[in-house]
């Protein structure tokens, strides 16, 4: 029996004693049921609970703005080592001059003045001076010299005008002897009816042979060349957009154009001799020999490599010297190239 007791009675101790130790460490609150004036609503608000103060969230960094370029500041500039202009030379001068007439102008003084008049003064001499050993230079060179090419004299130029004109008529005989001319109109082109009269001249003057092609199929009012033929895919071919359109044929198949438009004589005549001297239908001495000059000078200046032949006068000098050729007019016993037998001109 004791045996039974001894272990209740240390078990009822121990929880006497748990229960005392529970009662002491609860609070002294009202059990919920003994507070009945509250009814089945029994909930009271709890006090609140103090709140965890949270530090604010760091303010984003700011977006970084576009790098703005500095404007850097222009360098200073390095003072040059090679010294201004000799005071007084001509490079002084046309640095230096019109400033000081500015300041005359602004300050008319006495002083300011004649200072500029005087520089000025310097200025015209120098240039006189130049002129005149330029003149010098020029008399005692003929490659420099523009009478070697052609006489300035009234009387002299006279003469080589009337010389040229008469080789530019032997030069148009021999060119129509191997070439004749394509006239293209229409009848109701005024241009066509005044450059007509001038190719019948031609014709009459040196032997051209020309043969009119109407673009419309009908005479010219004035009736020159009657023997006309109508344009059968010439004018297509030739590129023609206007007219009076000339050509200088050489048969069978040589074609150079002229003009497409109304050419004086003087034009014409010019026109004719060059571009059969260019497309080598006559002796291209023919065409030196109508150029109202006396001789043809050539200063055919080739690049050099020397870097340093440009800084030494002497050496660029004779460079230049070297380079000039003299080209007489070919006498007119010359005899030229052999030519075809000239054909007859046709439309097709």
């Amino acid at each position: 029996m004791n045996t039974i007791l001894i272990p209740l009675l240390m078990l009822s101790g121990t929880l006497v004693l748990c229960s005392t130790v529970h009662a002491q460490t609860e609070p002294t609150s009202p059990r919920f049921y003994e507070r009945g004036a509250e009814g089945w609503f029994w909930y009271a608000e709890q006090p609140p609970e103090p709140e965890e103060e949270l530090e604010p969230p760091p303010d984003p960094p700011p977006t970084p703005a576009p790098e703005e370029v500095a404007e850097q500041p222009p360098a200073p500039e390095t003072p040059s080592n090679q010294p201004g202009p000799t005071p007084l030379s001509a490079a002084w001068l046309r640095a230096n001059l019109e400033r000081y007439r500015d300041v005359a102008i602004d300050d008319p003084s006495p002083q300011n003045v004649s200072l500029y008049l005087y520089l000025q003064r310097l200025a015209i001499d120098k240039a006189e001076r130049f002129a005149e050993a330029s003149q010098r230079a020029v008399w005692s060179d003929p490659f420099l010299d523009e009478t070697t090419r052609r006489p300035l004299a009234t009387f002299a130029a006279n003469l080589v005008n009337r010389e040229a004109a008469n080789q530019r008529d032997q030069a148009l005989t021999k060119t129509a002897q191997v070439a004749g001319l394509w006239f293209l109109y229409r009848s109701d082109c005024p241009y066509c009816e005044a450059q007509a009269p001038l190719l019948e001249l031609l014709a009459n003057r040196y032997g051209f042979d020309v043969q009119a092609i109407s673009l419309d199929g009908r005479p010219l009012p004035s009736g020159s060349f009657p023997d006309f033929r109508t344009d059968s895919g010439q004018a297509r071919a030739l590129g023609v957009v206007s007219t009076p359109a000339l050509f200088l044929v050489r048969p069978p198949d040589g074609i150079k154009p002229l003009s497409q438009g109304v050419l004086s004589l003087a034009e014409l005549q010019q026109r004719i001799v060059q571009t059969a001297a260019d497309a080598g239908w006559i002796d291209p001495r023919w065409l030196e020999r109508s150029r109202a000059r006396v001789t043809a000078l050539r200063l055919d200046t080739s690049t050099f490599s020397d870097p340093d032949l440009a800084e030494d006068p002497e050496r660029l000098l004779e460079h230049l010297r070297g380079q000039r050729r003299a080209i007489p007019n070919p006498p007119v016993t010359e005899p030229l190239i052999p030519s075809p037998t000239h054909h007859r001109l046709g439309g097709h």
